[in-house]
């Protein structure tokens, strides 16, 4: 079975970036959508549940933070999550 393509919003794109950003304290221009958020970013599991959280406050719906934990997430992938959501 093939996985659906799914077209990020660049506002939803853009509001993942800002939130690591202040969880990072990272400036926003250095991370990138292909950015990995364990690998290339180090958010631990603490900072991935206040991504999740964060998320929800702004888009007001449920966001699972078990997929945004997953090895090789990217901002991106974070961004179609919240959007499917």
């Amino acid at each position: 079975m093939e996985e659906e393509a799914v077209i990020t919003d660049a506002n939803t794109l853009l509001q993942v970036r800002n939130i690591v950003s202040l969880l990072t304290e990272r400036p926003v221009e250095s991370i990138g959508a292909d950015d990995r958020l364990l690998e290339d970013l180090d958010l631990d599991s603490l900072q991935i549940s206040e991504l999740a959280q964060q998320l929800e406050n702004a888009l007001g719906k449920p966001i699972d933070d078990d997929l945004l934990n997953m090895a090789g997430a990217t901002v991106t992938r974070c961004a179609e999550i919240a959007q499917a959501s």
